[in-house]
């Protein structure tokens, strides 16, 4: 676990929309080179002090930088070693079909972090019924970061007979994983079409919870249901978008 030597540090690309406080600056930009793959899960960062001269801040800037990118998960802290990447800190892969969120360029698609959050058996009636004909649905619940900013409620249901590794696999192996790509080459379920619908509304107080907001904060439903070549639905996907300054690129 070594500091990989890439580039310089002066050259890390302090930027952002106009007026970001020089923490968050320093916050992306180290993000930034994290998912660029100039330091890998489990690679050590470089000394604070180096930081403080290889950006110009101060101190107590860097520190709170580094904070801020442990408290996201993006960073460990090891006590007498030093910090280091988190080993489930790189985005979700791309190409994406969905949560497309354009970075300040207003070309390039912003990195997606996923985790998640719980698992478990469907035993109500709901709209996923008219899509998925099942009697043994699951539903998978997912964080989706988008660059670390703000996360997006994510659930997923497919049919646990279909698809029985979802059901049982752990957890946490499913992390930072494409559902899509996933289904694809495990079970040669490629998703043919998607049909997308969205509204405005309150969000559920599930979600707000879970994202820390206020309660009846608004947002976008997103209601997603991917279906094969035969025309048969293979998940519904119904996604929470909070209210956010990135613009959702919706077009193929």
């Amino acid at each position: 676990m070594t500091i990989r030597p890439s580039r310089s540090l002066p050259d890390l690309p302090l930027v952002g929309p106009e007026g970001l406080p020089k923490y968050l600056q320093l916050r992306n930009a180290l993000a930034a080179e994290i998912t660029a793959g100039r330091w890998e899960a489990g690679d050590q960062l470089p000394a604070e002090d180096v930081l403080v001269k290889a950006s110009g801040f101060s101190l107590g800037t860097v520190q709170r930088s580094l904070r801020m990118l442990v408290d996201e998960g993006i960073l460990v802290r090891r006590h007498g070693s030093g910090t280091f990447v988190a080993e489930h800190s790189h985005p979700l892969g791309g190409p994406f079909r969905h949560f497309r969120f354009l970075d300040d360029s207003g070309a390039g698609i912003l990195p997606i972090y996923t985790r998640v959050l719980q698992r478990f058996l469907v035993d109500e009636a709901g709209p996923w019924d008219a899509f998925l004909n099942s009697e043994r649905i699951m539903c998978i619940d997912r964080d989706f970061s988008i660059n670390n900013e703000f996360s997006l409620y994510v659930r997923i249901y497919f049919c646990a007979l279909r698809f029985p590794e979802l059901a049982t696999i752990d957890t946490a192996l499913l992390n930072g994983v494409s559902f899509k790509d996933l289904l694809s080459r495990k079970y040669r379920q490629p998703t043919a079409s998607y049909t997308e619908r969205m509204r405005v509304q309150a969000l559920p107080r599930l979600v707000t919870d879970a994202l820390k907001l206020p309660a009846r904060t608004v947002g976008a439903r997103l209601d997603i249901v991917a279906t094969d070549q035969r025309n048969d639905a293979i998940y519904v996907q119904h996604a929470y978008i909070p209210p956010n300054g990135r613009q959702l690129l919706m077009q193929d």
